[in-house]
């Protein structure tokens, strides 16, 4: 059985779940272009049968790729790599293939954020320091995650 999983579930679910100028946590904007650096799970896999199980996706899918960038004017985008699980009984493959994008708006009260796209709103806890990016929240598939970005020069 195949499960396409779109990142930008759990990317836009929770990396579009970014801020605006109105809750800046140390007088960083969020507004510019972030990489995610850490995709953290709340239990390790070892997704690449490498023998190392990890709770960081990044170290498991060297395949995964994600960006978004939030602009002054409240309004988000993002480009993420899609994500295919396949499982039977006795196995389980992860493949990625082809860049999901998606669009929106954002607003930003403290540390929450909300994002709002074609399919609906999702609320998000975010930190947000010169070079960082931190957002946390719940996906249907993972439980609690976090993601961790680096602003891009």
């Amino acid at each position: 059985m195949i499960k396409r999983f779109y990142i930008l579930l759990l990317a836009s679910a929770l990396i579009i779940s970014c801020s605006s100028d109105d809750g800046e946590s140390d007088g960083s904007s969020i507004v510019g272009t972030w990489d995610a650096i850490e995709f953290n799970m709340g239990e390790a896999v070892d997704l690449n049968e490498d023998g190392t199980a990890s709770d960081n996706l990044l170290d498991e899918l060297d395949c995964f790729a994600s960006t978004v960038t939030f602009t002054a004017e409240g309004g988000y985008s993002t480009a993420t790599t899609g994500i295919y699980f396949e499982a039977s009984e006795s196995d389980f493959f992860i493949t990625c293939d082809g860049v999901e994008t998606t669009s929106g708006t954002y607003t930003l009260d403290g540390n929450t954020l909300v994002t709002i796209d074609e399919d609906g709103e999702v609320e998000s806890t975010v930190t947000v320091t010169k070079d960082r990016l931190v957002v946390t929240g719940e996906d249907d598939d993972f439980g609690q995650v976090t993601l961790v970005f680096e602003r891009r020069d």
